[in-house]
This record gives C-alpha cells, structure tokens and sequence, in this order.
C-alpha cells in the first residue's frame, strides 16, 4: 500500500474511532467503572448493576436432573440437566424460535412456548433453571422482572411482571408440576460454568458476547448502596453492559445509530454486537469508495451491497482471495489490502471495547493482579464462533489486559455453558 493511501486509511480510521488513541483503553476503563458506581450509588448511569441473590457456590448434587430453559433474541431452547462426578450430562434438548423476533408478540407468548418445550421435562426434574441474557431487576426473593427487550425484539407486556411467578402460573394452567425454580443471567451462567468445570481458580467472570453483550461476577451483595440493608453476602452480579454509553462514537456509528432502532441507545452493543459487525464493516468501506481508497469496479460492487453479516466478513478475513464475495469485490491487491486492515480494525475495536469492559470488572472486584493467580473468564457466545474474531480478542487480552495493564486473566472455553452454569445455580439453591 502506497504511503498516500496509507496516511488516507489511517485517517478514515481515526475518523471512525478505530485506531489506538481513539481508544485509550485506561481511559475507557475509568468511563465503565464510573458509571458502575454510579448506578451502584442509585444515580443515573447507562450500566444498570444487578445484583441476582444468587449463590455462586454450592453443592453440585449428583443424579438430580435439573431442566434448563434458555431464552435469547433467537430461540428458546431445553435441556435436562444431570451432574455425575461434578461432570454435566446434557440431554433431551430441543428448541423453537423465540416469539417477538419476527412478528410481535405480548409477554405470555414466551411463557407459552418454554412451557411447551419444558412439559415433556417436568416429570424428570427436581428443579428448573430459567436463563436469560436480558437485564433483570431481581427482587432478593429469587424472583424478577425483566427491565427491557433488545431491539431485534417487539414484546409487549413485560413490564413489572415477575417472571417466575408468570411461568409458575402458566404451568400450573396446565396441571403441570412445578419444582423449585431459578432465574439466571446468561453471564452468570457463563461464569457457574467455568467454576464447575475448571475448579480451584481464585475467582471466576463469565462474558457473554454474541448479538448481545454482558459480564457476570461475584462480589458482597453490600455494594448496592441504594438498596439499604441489602444482605452482605457474595452473590452473583450481572452489569446490563450492553446499554453503556460511554464509548467512542465514529462516523459510520451515528450515520447506524441514527437508522437502527432506538436512536442513543445501547452504543455499546452497537459497536461489539455480532449482528451489527459485519454492517459497520460495509459503512466504512462505502466511506473508503468516497475518500477514493477503493477501485471503480469495487468501489461499484461495494455500493451495491445493502447488508452485509460477520460470516461474510470472517470468510473474507481467513481467505482474502478466495473468501467468498467480498474476496471478489476486493480482487485488485489494493483493494484486498485496504479491504483487510479495514475489516481487521472493525473487529479489532469490539476486541478493544470488550477489554476495557474487562478491566473495569477487574478493577472493581479487586482481581488480576496476581500472575500466580489469574481470574477463569468463562466465554459464551456467537463471537467465539468466527476464528477472526476469537482470534481479536485473545490478541487483545493478551496486549492490552495483559501485557500493558497487567492484568492476569485466562480465557476458558467449555461447550453447552449456559444449561450447566443455569443448572448448578438451580442445584446451589436446593
């Protein structure tokens, strides 16, 4: 790449918040944690702190079937639960798409469809474990309410209404049996899981990432100062992350913002989400024809694109000349190269968002100082599903956390993580 078109990149970069000093991540890290501790305080903050009740430890009981119920802005999905040895064996699961994600749909519709899916469950098991990635207000009675759906949702009549209870009462509707219920941020379960399944760490965070964003830890339910006489016990928090505002803004995020649903909110998914990724790639390459970076015939094929998801995105990271079609947009090896570090620094500023959001957490909690030491980091999600992206953030976390913080952490991957994380915290409650 020429040194002029070098010094033009560089700058459509900069423009659009992608480069190192758009993102100071000690400074970012000082905006998440100040508005955690404003929320904590009970002042207004984009970063609700939800302390669950929960515990987040216990005893794993063996041969005690525990049906899962995981709802996200995809799916409902079931499983049954059973710990062997403090192993899970995750079995008789099966799914449905979740109402609200393609046609609108009022509360008691979700609740329909888990009990559908969980009926054939109920005579097995001895508890249920309701997952959620949603940010819940609990209510320290082991119920709660959900604050808001995502915006690839339309549900109606949620508001003030205690989960728990309504899925009670719709089993009960159906003379059903009702076991001993829990209500689990998917984050949380994230983090139950890495501690069920790489025990003996010194303390455990669970990170969801996917089309939503949220971190799950443990810390004295104490710390919630505008709940007077909350209990002082260790329970397991999640930070409704996903709606932070103090983040850096580029060009092509307001020109998005300004067209996607909810116009100010929730910047921060914006940026990391895995359903917006593959989009903001597409808006910077149509500033880079703009600024003359790109080739008349790619410049054209780019504009004629009108959506663009992270599949395509990754195909075109692990095999630029062959990857599918924007390897055929990007066939002059300008344009492969400007199309490269464009699409490496999209994904590199999520990995740079999601680090400050660690180091926050980190810092918090009062963890990571110690080499001999490092804090489990238990990973769920569709992020970790797309090589270049996973690739992004262990590359991250080991330059920036690392290497520039000094932050110990070790990152742990483990299959079907929210069922066993939402059943343990099910088995920790009986």
């Amino acid at each position: 790449m020429n040194p002029i078109t070098q010094q033009k990149l560089t700058d459509l970069l900069r423009a659009n918040s992608m480069t190192p000093d758009t993102l100071h991540i000690p400074t970012l890290a000082q905006l998440f944690l100040s508005q955690m501790r404003i929320s904590l305080y009970g002042g207004t903050s984009s970063i609700p702190m939800l302390p669950s009740f929960l515990k987040p430890s216990g005893t794993l009981k063996e041969n005690t079937p525990v049906a899962v119920a995981q709802m996200d802005d995809q799916k409902i999905q079931v499983s049954l639960v059973t710990f062997t040895k403090n192993v899970p064996q995750v079995t008789q699961q099966d799914s449905f798409p979740v109402p609200g994600r393609e046609y609108p749909a009022p509360f008691s519709d979700l609740l329909y469809a888990v009990a559908e899916l969980i009926e054939p469950l109920l005579s097995q098991a001895q508890a249920l474990a309701l997952c959620l990635p949603f940010p819940v207000d609990y209510d320290s009675k082991g119920d709660g309410c959900i604050r808001r759906f995502p915006g690839s949702m339309s549900v109606s009549d949620f508001t003030n209404q205690p989960v728990l209870a309504a899925l009670r009462e719709e089993l009960s509707q159906r003379s059903l049996p009702c076991p001993p219920m829990v209500l689990v941020s998917q984050a949380d379960a994230a983090l139950l899981a890495a501690s069920v399944r790489n025990p003996n760490q010194s303390r455990y965070l669970g990170l969801t990432w996917g089309s939503t964003i949220d971190l799950g830890f443990v810390a004295p339910g104490s710390i919630v100062l505008r709940w007077p006489g909350i209990p002082g016990d260790l329970t397991l928090f999640s930070g409704g992350f996903s709606q932070a505002q103090c983040v850096p803004f580029g060009l092509v995020d307001y020109s998005k913002d300004r067209d996607c649903y909810g116009p100010g909110l929730d910047l921060y998914l914006k940026m990391v989400s895995t359903e917006y990724l593959g989009e903001i790639f597409r808006l910077v390459m149509i500033k880079a024809a703009e600024r003359k970076l790109l080739s008349f015939g790619c410049s054209r094929d780019v504009l004629s694109l009108t959506w663009l998801d992270l599949d395509t995105l990754s195909d075109f990271l692990t095999n630029p000349k062959t990857g599918g079609t924007l390897a055929h947009f990007c066939r002059e090896p300008e344009d492969r190269a400007v199309g490269l570090a464009i699409g490496q620094a999209v994904l590199t500023r999520s990995a740079r968002l999601i680090c400050a959001n660690l180091a926050a957490v980190l810092t918090f909690i009062g963890s990571g100082r110690d080499p001999q030491t490092p804090v489990c980091l238990g990973l769920e999600g569709a992020a970790f599903q797309s090589p270049p992206l996973k690739a992004a953030l262990e590359t991250q976390v080991q330059s920036l956390l690392r290497d520039e913080l000094g932050l110990q952490i070790a990152l742990w991957y483990g299959d079907e993580m929210p069922a066993t994380g939402s059943a343990a915290a099910a088995l920790y409650t009986l």
